[in-house]
């Protein structure tokens, strides 16, 4: 079946036509949020030192259940990612992100860690990066 353009339906010039033509698909966006609350579970669970039993032992779940979550391969319902990241010392957080804004997230301690082997002298923390923010819309003034 031709598409838009003419061309069979799976048919590009290019790997960036390819991946131009996903973004536009919801399904490309799904798959990418999930892959990255996956990266990221996988990285607090390496920062904590937790296997995947012991994951599942804090989810009160199965080990295969927790493997299919760091597999990257399921559908993270909102419940679940809440549980997980309690399980991971986390509190969940979701972001709308106006198209052609960049987001840069900073985690504010709520007070001064102590030293020692998770404190600061520990190198657990690392030089923050600028994040400079891009606007792509006018701000809003309110109204007097």
């Amino acid at each position: 079946m031709p598409n838009r353009e003419n061309k069979p339906i799976g048919t590009f010039d290019s790997f960036e036509e390819l991946f131009q033509r996903a973004e536009e698909r919801p399904g490309y966006w799904v798959e990418l949020a999930k892959l990255e609350f996956t990266e990221k579970m996988l990285a607090r669970m390496k920062q904590l030192g937790i296997s995947k039993s012991q994951l599942a032992t804090r989810l009160a779940s199965s080990p295969p259940f927790v493997s299919r979550l760091v597999s990257g391969h399921n559908n993270f319902t909102l419940e679940t990612m809440v549980r997980v990241a309690l399980a991971l010392d986390c509190e969940y957080r979701a972001h709308l992100q106006p198209a052609g804004s960049k987001a840069c997230w900073i985690d504010v301690l709520k007070e001064e860690p102590q030293v020692g082997p998770s404190g600061w002298a520990s190198g657990e923390f690392r030089k923050v990066l600028t994040c400079q923010p891009i606007f792509t819309h006018e701000p809003v003034t309110a109204a007097a």
